[in-house]
């Protein structure tokens, strides 16, 4: 029994110096493949939201609900269906109770008036695509969103600027546009 042991670990030994070159080589390659497969993840998760719309990827964000439900309520949720391009600045769920706190207004009574909440999310959409590299481009300028109204845009160094709402998370691509999250309601300039 003993001597089984020691041939058998010796006929390992043997078998892993013979083979020491290919198994790093092997090793190497399998690390290769790894990333190539995390990076092809990536790709594929970016792939995979390029063929949903606007809507559709806010949706999947995850914290971006209430800005859905705004665009629902505003009766104007099919229009960002089409083929675009659409450059929407979403604010948060967070972005849109701290809105309501502030206004002393429930979402009911901010969703019920159609008139009102379509100018509001009219002026969270810009109808060009419009990606971080533009945008940033842009200090000192306005962009025209849907409603009509002027969004100037102001940069300061990393922090970006639609209004009074810092953008903070750029590019996130769909299939008719992308989507900018930004940290604030915007509220259509008055007249």
């Amino acid at each position: 029994m003993r001597y089984r042991i020691v041939w058998l670990t010796a006929l390992l030994v043997v078998i892993i110096t013979a083979c020491g070159e290919d198994a790093a080589t092997t090793t190497a390659e399998m690390m290769d493949d790894t990333s190539t497969t995390a990076e092809m993840d990536d790709t594929s998760t970016t792939a995979q939201m390029m063929e949903e719309d606007v809507l559709a990827v806010a949706e999947a964000e995850g914290d971006l609900g209430t800005f859905l439900a705004a665009t629902e309520a505003a009766g104007i949720m099919e229009d960002f269906h089409g083929e675009g391009p659409f450059t929407l600045f979403v604010p948060t769920d967070d972005a849109f109770s701290a809105y309501l706190d502030e206004a002393g207004m429930s979402q009911e009574e901010v969703f019920s008036g159609a008139e009102m909440l379509q100018a509001i999310v009219g002026y969270h959409v810009v109808t060009m695509m419009e990606d971080s590299e533009m945008v940033m481009g842009m200090d000192g300028q306005s962009l025209t969103t849907m409603s009509g109204a002027p969004l100037e845009v102001t940069v300061d160094g990393d922090t970006v600027m639609v209004g009074d709402a810092t953008i903070l998370r750029y590019d996130i691509p769909a299939s008719n546009g992308v989507i900018h999250v930004i940290d604030a309601v915007l509220l259509p300039p008055e007249g």
